[in-house]
Order: structure tokens, then sequence, then C-alpha cells
């Protein structure tokens, strides 16, 4: 969803069919999921032009999105952050406090 009618959106979807996590860290009140390019994602790299098209010269990274679970007292930003044209984090970041050290089974997400 974090991509759905995002400029160039397909060829971000074909960047999240190559990747996989790598690590993930948890820091009390977020967690970052860095991500590992298989190969073949360097042909849907987004150019220098398309990224200045979608965030402008610099932050490249889509922030408009929030994850939500009730039950575990979630109310998170949502940023996935890019490097040189490829998706290479997720970051996410509870307003409300800690973030569980369990994966979250269900969250709801939305577009902000």
């Amino acid at each position: 969803m974090t991509v759905e009618a995002e400029k160039f959106e397909s060829q971000l979807f074909e960047q999240i069919e190559l990747l996989t996590e790598k690590e993930s860290e948890h820091t009390r009140v977020g967690l970052y999921v860095y991500l590992k390019p298989e190969n073949g994602i360097e042909e849907h790299r987004l150019s220098k032009s398309q990224l200045e098209q979608m965030f402008g010269k610099h932050n490249h990274e889509l922030t408009k999105f929030e994850l939500i679970n009730k039950n575990e007292n979630v109310l998170a930003d949502l940023t996935v952050h890019f490097s040189n044209g490829i998706i290479d984090c997720v970051e996410i970041w509870n307003k409300l406090g800690d973030y569980p050290k369990e994966e979250l089974l269900t969250y709801e997400l939305k577009r902000i």
C-alpha cells in the first residue's frame, strides 16, 4: 500500500518483489527494517530525475502513512527510505510510547 498511487508505482512494486529483510533494529519506540536488494533490482532503480519528481532534491522518503494497532497501543509513523533510487529501509516510530518487540500480526495502514 505504501507505493499505491505514487508516481512510478509499477517500478516501485517491482523493487518490492526483489527485496528481502536483511535485519531489523528495535529502538524501544520504533523499528527499523533494513532491506537487501536481490539480483535484477537495478533495472527498477528510480533515476535522479524520477527521485526529484517524487521528492524534490532531498529527503528521498515516503512519509505519509500511519501504522495502527489499538490493542498494542500503536499509532506509528511509517517511513519508506530510498538510497540511490532503491528502497532500502522502512522506519516505524510509535507516537504513543514503546513499540512492541514482537512482530505485529494485525495492523491497519492508513494514508495521512
